[in-house]
């Protein structure tokens, strides 16, 4: 008898043990089922990258010295969402163009690289201002995600239609 308890004690430990470790990991938030959403929508989360990004006329310029006009700009970035919902780790990836609005792949713009320190501080201070998130859902509960994001303008004239 105190061989099946103890059996039955070591089960209910290990599968304790193995749910909890699995909910402590952090999902990649494109690959996850129930993703976190800002809790204002994808308009609103937008309209927050925008005016809280403070290095838009350093971007500009360098884009206008090294001749990257007529094209899309994109600023790439990653952050984590907790539990409960919060962004910590913001970190800076890179600055890319494209030629269409809508496409996934954009290429790295290599002169951008000597600014990266400048573009980390203004993309933590951007995302650390940022209000909660509903968090990442997996199996019903509430779990750590990594997000990666960026946003995106013209820089020229007039953009393609």
């Amino acid at each position: 008898m105190k061989t099946l308890l103890f059996i039955v004690l070591l089960f209910v430990t290990l599968v304790s043990y193995s749910q909890s470790s699995y909910y402590n990991r952090t999902f990649e938030a494109k690959y996850m089922n129930n993703p976190p959403v800002f809790a204002y929508g994808k308009d609103s989360l937008k309209r927050f990258y925008f005016s809280h990004f403070s290095a838009f006329d350093t971007v500009i310029n360098k884009a206008v010295e090294n001749g990257d006009t007529a094209k899309y700009l994109r600023i790439y970035f990653s952050f984590y969402i907790d539990e409960s919902g919060f962004v910590y780790e913001p970190k800076f990836e890179r600055v890319a163009s494209t030629r269409s609005a809508v496409t996934e792949s954009a290429k790295t713009i290599r002169h951008f690289n000597d600014m990266k320190d400048v573009l980390q501080k203004a993309v933590q201070a951007m995302l650390l201002k940022m209000s909660a998130w509903r968090p990442g859902v997996e199996n019903g509960q509430p779990v750590k995600s990594l997000n990666y994001d960026y946003m995106q303008f013209w820089v020229g004239l007039t953009p393609p239609q």
